[in-house]
């Protein structure tokens, strides 16, 4: 066992054996009130009432003072544990939810602290929390052995937060952990010790996680919504306490919340980068009028996060233009560098897949082909560790340009050279008021470019029509046209952004087949004369038409004759003489075999078979997305 890890478990044992003034010291109930500005899910409190909790689309029945299981994945369980279900409880308003919530937290106070799981300070915090700011619901008119209960168990739970804290993890499960401290050390202020230690790490945590520019050093909308959400609450507390508000906090939340409006689409929903989830636009809008009530700023850029966000007339483009973030914020990291997402007005029309806590789709949604971006089947741009953290973190370079109403971004990386790839390039430029999306996404690899696809996913609104070499998109308002000089088709895939898992499609491109030009065939001119199948014998590809060299597996045509030479490779065919009806019954007969060659016969040289060469596919793909109707 390690110097540091000794050190906190004796700081953990000591934090057991209570307050220095013993349970004496702790009043009956809270002194000072602590509320809860979010609402609750009285659909998620029937279930609680009727024995069974449902979180993130895992569904568990609840057995007496079972409080994890095998099969309880870990979102659910902390979840579980962090009794944030009580604000579901209290939005049901019954009296068998008021019930339900003291017999659950009496259970939870009932067994030893020995057996109780405090290793994570965040999910202890969050309960703490929980349990201060529903007290009037479920506590107020209980009996006085009960609330003693429960504040001794405030006690010295809080006070476990203090052994642990700081930990190795520097998200924001780390300021959850510092709000159930102040939470504690607002109601019971006669416990000094809980406000002291959280003016000494709030500082030092806000420093470490937030950017300059305001965005979470995790590169994550879901963390950025999750920080801010837990700062909101750590500002009405020290209002509700008239205690100053440290002034890296009030920073904190004056540079976060424009970035979090800048994330969101124009339908109010989070664009789906880094482990972003669904949020309901309504739950974010209260979270940014509970950080920043001022009024509607936006953040007009993010350099540090390294997030590009392109708007033209009502079109809204979002690029990842930065690496992975570095050890201890890369536990939400996807594996999409440089992918993008798009939307016009209210109507999404390319995302990211998502993320899910279901260990079934956590790791297929961290992929790179959950996003909309180029990828290689050889090789992943992003490599994992087993605990779930980036092994290799590529590097990625980004540049905006903006040029009037126009958008010019410009993104590269190393991820695939591992793979021969070179570096990975891509261009968007988002013109015509936003009417005009032009993509290029090229490789610049040594030799023959690897095999590549780049997809699209589609919100699952967006509707599919195939027309001619066209792709028609058709949202709710509106109409594009995707077009692309590569091989498009569409595939099915799958959308996190809602409240469940939603079927949806994507068009996936391929590059062209084209061949050196030392192999080109040489082709004669088509004359008028010639029937139309003929001059039309290539094979479309999605866009403009482009001018593509032949296969030279097709060069030679299916019916021209074979060669001389490729006759003799077979002993036993039968021949005809020279005009000889090859029907007539001599020409069946068996020749007389000569006993040997004149001098004037000469044997036939053997004739090597042409050699195959295989198509060389296209370093780059362009493609258009354009808005028809607009």
């Amino acid at each position: 066992m390690g110097l540091s890890r000794w050190l906190r478990d004796m700081r953990l044992s000591m934090a057991l054996l209570g307050p220095l003034g013993g349970v004496r010291s702790i009043p009956a109930m809270p002194e000072q009130t602590v509320r809860d500005p979010w609402p609750g899910n009285a659909t998620v409190g029937e279930l609680l009432v009727q024995g069974s909790a449902s979180h993130a689309g895992v569904t568990r029945i609840l057995t007496y003072a079972r409080w994890t299981g095998a099969d309880w994945p870990d979102q659910f369980r902390d979840w579980f544990q962090s009794f944030e279900w009580l604000r579901d409880l209290r939005e049901l308003g019954s009296e068998s939810a008021r019930a339900k919530a003291r017999a659950m937290v009496a259970t939870w106070i009932g067994q030893p602290m020995s057996d109780t799981p405090l290793q994570d300070p965040s999910v202890t915090g969050a309960r703490i929390a929980a349990w201060l700011s529903q007290y009037d619901f479920f506590a107020a008119s209980a009996d006085d052995s009960f609330r003693r209960s429960l504040m001794t168990r405030i006690v010295l739970e809080s006070r476990t937060i203090m052994a642990l804290l700081p930990t190795d993890r520097h998200d924001w499960t780390a300021l959850r952990a510092l709000k159930g401290l102040l939470a504690a050390a607002i109601a019971l202020p006669g416990q000094s010790g809980f406000l002291a230690r959280y003016m000494k790490l709030i500082d030092a945590e806000l420093e470490c996680q937030v950017l300059p520019d305001g965005c979470h050093a995790s590169r994550s909308p879901e963390a950025q919504l999750l920080v801010l959400r837990e700062l909101a609450d750590m500002r009405l507390l020290l209002q509700t306490a008239k205690v100053p508000m440290p002034t890296t906090l009030a920073a904190a939340l004056d540079r976060m919340a424009p970035v979090l409006r800048a994330f969101r689409h124009g339908d109010g929903r989070l664009a789906l980068f880094n482990g972003t989830g669904p949020h309901r636009p309504e739950m974010v809008d209260l979270i940014i009028a509970r950080a920043l009530p001022r009024g509607h700023v936006l953040a007009r850029g993010m350099p540090d996060g390294r997030f590009m966000r392109a708007a033209s007339g009502n079109t809204v483009l979002f690029a990842d233009g930065g690496p992975p973030p570095p050890p201890g914020f890369d536990a939400l990291t996807h594996a999409g560098l440089m992918s993008m997402e798009l939307s016009s007005g209210r109507c999404q029309i390319v995302v990211n897949c998502g993320a899910s806590g279901l260990p079934a789709w956590r790791n297929a949604l961290r992929d790179a082909p959950a996003h909309s971006v180029l990828s290689l089947p050889s090789c992943p741009p992003v490599l994992w560790r087993s605990d779930g953290h980036v092994e290799t973190r590529p590097a990625v370079k980004s540049d905006h340009t903006v040029l009037g109403t126009d958008h010019l971004i410009e993104l590269s990386s190393d991820c695939y050279r591992p793979a021969g790839a070179g570096t990975y390039h891509r261009r968007l430029y988002l013109a015509q008021e936003g009417t005009d999306l032009r993509g290029e996404d090229r490789l610049d690899s040594v030799g023959p470019a690897p095999e590549f696809v780049v997809r699209f996913h589609l919100h699952p609104d967006v509707k599919v029509e195939l027309e001619d070499t066209d792709i028609l998109l058709h949202t709710q308002e509106e109409m594009w046209c995707f077009r692309s000089d590569g091989y498009s088709s569409i595939e099915e895939s799958v959308y996190f952004g809602g409240p469940k898992p939603t079927p949806t499609l994507q068009i996936v491109v391929r590059p062209a087949e084209i061949l050196p030009e030392s192999e080109e065939p040489a082709v004669e001119p088509v004359s008028d004369e010639q029937p139309a199948d003929f001059a039309e014998g290539d094979e479309a590809r999605s866009g403009e038409p482009h001018d593509m060299p032949e296969d030279p597996a097709d060069a030679q045509h299916p019916d021209e004759e074979p060669h001389a030479g490729e006759q003799d490779e077979h002993p036993q065919q039968e021949t005809t003489e020279p005009g000889q009806d090859p029907s007539s019954p001599a020409a069946n007969e068996p020749a007389d075999e000569p006993d040997a060659l004149s001098p004037e016969e000469e044997s036939p040289a053997p004739v090597t078979p042409p050699v195959v060469t295989p198509p060389v596919l296209a370093s780059s793909i362009r493609w258009a997305f354009t808005r028809l109707d607009g």
